[in-house]
C-alpha cells in the first residue's frame, strides 16, 4: 500500500490531497521510511465544508444510481429499463417500469403490456419499447 499526499507549496495552510482507504481493502503495510505527518494541522488545512459537500454529493449520486436498479426483475427487464432511460425519463415501481410518470410497462415488457398515459405518450412508449427490444435481441448475448 502506498499512502500518497501532495502538497501545493510548502507554506502553512497549503492544499493537501489525501486518499482514504477502507481498512478491509488493505492486505499488507510496508513502512518505507519516516516522513512528515500529512495531517499535521499546522501544515495542512482541511476544508471540512468542502469534504462534507463532496460526501453528500457522492451519497446522492449512489442513491440515484441505486434507484435505477430493479429489484426482483430479470436481466432482460433491467436491460429494457436501461435502454428506455436513454431516450425517456423512467423509474421503477416495484417490477413495473414507469415512463414519463404516466405510462406503465409490466412484465414481460412488450408493447402489449404498455398501459396508461395519453394516447400519444402510450404510442411513443410502445414505439420506443419495440425498437429497443429489437435492438437488444439483435446484439450478441455477451454484452
Amino acid at each position: 500500500m502506498r499512502h500518497e499526499t501532495s502538497q501545493e507549496g510548502s507554506k502553512v495552510g497549503a492544499k493537501c490531497n489525501i486518499r482514504l482507504l477502507k481498512a478491509n481493502y488493505i492486505k499488507e503495510v510496508t513502512l518505507l521510511g519516516k516522513g512528515e505527518d500529512p495531517l499535521d494541522v499546522t501544515k495542512c488545512y482541511l476544508d471540512l465544508n468542502s469534504i462534507q459537500a463532496r460526501e453528500e454529493s457522492a451519497i446522492r449520486q449512489a442513491e440515484s444510481e441505486a434507484e435505477r436498479i430493479g429489484i426482483g426483475v430479470t436481466s432482460e427487464a433491467q436491460n429494457i429499463f436501461d435502454a428506455l432511460s436513454k431516450t425517456l425519463p423512467v423509474r421503477w415501481d416495484r417490477t413495473v417500469i414507469v415512463v414519463m410518470n404516466e405510462v406503465r410497462v409490466s412484465s414481460p415488457y412488450t408493447p402489449e403490456n404498455v398501459v396508461g398515459g395519453t394516447p400519444a405518450a402510450n404510442d411513443r412508449v410502445k414505439k420506443v419499447l419495440e425498437h429497443e427490444r429489437k435492438r437488444l435481441h439483435a446484439r450478441p448475448p455477451s454484452q
